[in-house]
């Protein structure tokens, strides 16, 4: 389950980095906890990684529990996937029926996570649904059970109610080069000097585990495949930098509705700072017509790598706003 951080964040150092680039002062008040203030001659805020006063500590919470972030969401005509809430007290009466209107393949998630720890994906019958949520179950006491929209991923950065970033998470992948086996592949793409393990470079370290291994399995591929010439493969389901994935922004095509419907979530939330996930056919095309779905609202995001990966430094762009910095 998510632990409380206790180290200085890529948030936080890009935060206080941008802050000293533009002037301000920045006092460290415990940097395992991510607390510290930057301030100018007239104006001082705290800050915990990127939240601050302007987030509001209820709605922090509520997009901290995914089932209560949905109920909101579809309360207020935004697009969701269809969703099951399950407990693990009742899932002993859990059975086929309960779901019958779903169509597979599932994913499966606590309501309670974050950097996707313990989702599921591509579940393809109830036989493995049960027991991936019987495994779930050993570690958390709600799960949610969710249509897979099989689209392309998006993260929105929201900032003052007006979206200054969009990318195109792309989930782990490895292209043939005319020799290797996949598990040689893996190797090499991990020798990419922009890969470390976590959150601790611009990219994460690809590893082996039991998703991984299960996601190739359903593509009729083993670590010692060998491919056809140029032949892409995806590793997994879901795009999480953690879990290895790239990016690729998206900001000028996102249409004016989807960018719309972003800041009206984040108005809604009491979200100064936030990210919107989105699950869509085509990015350019507009959210509102049948043509994507909300994934996941986060408050006090990381920023992350940004600044490196795409052409917009997050980090500046909060600071100047929030001080009014020209």
């Amino acid at each position: 389950m998510t632990h409380a951080m206790t180290y200085w964040s890529i948030s936080s150092k890009v935060l206080t980095e941008e802050a000293e680039l533009l002037g301000l002062n920045v006092d460290i008040i415990n940097k395992d906890k991510n607390l510290y203030y930057i301030y100018s001659s007239s104006k001082k805020i705290l800050f915990k990684t990127t939240d601050f006063w302007e987030n509001s500590a209820l709605w922090f919470k509520l997009c901290n529990n995914k089932e209560l972030t949905y109920n909101i969401l579809e309360k207020n005509s935004f697009p969701i996937a269809k969703s099951y809430y399950i407990i693990q007290e009742d899932f002993k009466d859990f059975k086929e029926t309960d779901i019958q209107n779903f169509r597979y393949p599932l994913i499966i998630k606590p309501h309670n996570e974050g950097h996707w720890n313990g989702v599921m994906m591509n579940i393809e019958n109830f036989e493995e649904l049960s027991a991936k949520l019987c495994a779930s179950f050993e570690e958390y006491g709600t799960m949610i059970i969710q249509e897979l929209a099989k689209w392309d991923e998006a993260r929105v950065v929201v900032i003052k109610w007006e979206v200054v970033l969009a990318f195109n998470r792309i989930p782990a992948q490895i292209i043939w080069d005319g020799i290797l086996k996949i598990w040689e592949l893996i190797q090499k793409e991990n020798l990419n000097p922009m890969r470390w393990d976590g959150y601790n470079n611009l990219l994460s370290n690809i590893e082996i585990d039991d998703e991984l291994l299960s996601y190739i399995d359903k593509q009729w591929y083993n670590l010692d495949t060998i491919l056809k010439d140029l032949e892409v493969v995806q590793l997994r389901w879901n795009s999480n930098t953690g879990t290895w994935g790239t990016l690729h922004e998206v900001t000028s095509i996102l249409s004016d509705d989807t960018k719309k419907i972003c800041c009206e979530i984040a108005e809604l939330f009491w979200l100064s700072i936030a990210w919107i996930d989105l699950i869509m056919k085509d990015f350019s095309k507009d959210l509102s017509d049948w043509n994507g779905i909300i994934l996941e609202v986060n408050a006090s995001p990381w920023i992350w790598w940004h600044r490196e990966l795409t052409s917009v430094n997050t980090g500046r762009i909060i600071l100047k706003k929030i001080f009014n910095i020209a």
